[in-house]
């Protein structure tokens, strides 16, 4: 799936959309989400998504022009990870890899080829793009700077 790089300002749009996404599997939420967050880091999902309609995916419009649609349950979250880190390209674009847990790569390895991916850290659109690689998520971020702020996030404050 071909997503143009202009779709990256309807990411505020599209998070208000998939905040209904969020899972609810665990009853250990903090009262606090801040705090939470802080211990334990951010949420990740990863969602499925397609710019062809596909039965039981949610369609976002992200410009007059142009709907996607996107899953109604995330494929990867947080329990999937077993590593997070900034890379860089050798063209110099900046990404966030995830490093999965053999679930992980067998949730992946479901998606249909011509789909692409949207990513949700701790409720915010984080990215319109992923690739998969070996056992390695990895989705584009704007800089280097967004994709040490994703990492620091979802790894949350822990001691030194």
């Amino acid at each position: 799936m071909k997503l143009s790089r202009k779709l990256a300002l309807v990411v505020l749009p599209l998070a208000a959309v998939l905040a209904g996404c969020q899972t609810t599997g665990s009853s250990t939420a903090a009262t606090d989400p801040a705090a939470q967050t802080q211990q334990q880091g951010a949420a990740v999902e990863v969602y499925a998504a397609s710019d062809r309609q596909v039965t039981g995916y949610r369609p976002v419009r992200i410009s007059e022009q142009q709907v996607i649609y996107v899953a109604q349950e995330p494929t990867l979250t947080r329990a999937h990870l077993t590593a997070i880190e900034p890379i860089q390209d050798n063209q110099g674009r900046h990404f966030v890899r995830l490093g999965l847990n053999a679930e992980g790569v067998n949730a992946l390895g479901k998606v249909p080829q011509n789909q692409g991916y949207v990513t949700v850290i701790g409720g915010q659109v984080a990215s319109l793009s992923g690739v998969t690689q070996g056992t390695d998520f990895m989705f584009l971020t704007r800089d280097a700077q967004t994709a040490q702020a994703i990492v620091g996030a979802v790894a949350g404050q822990q001691a030194q």
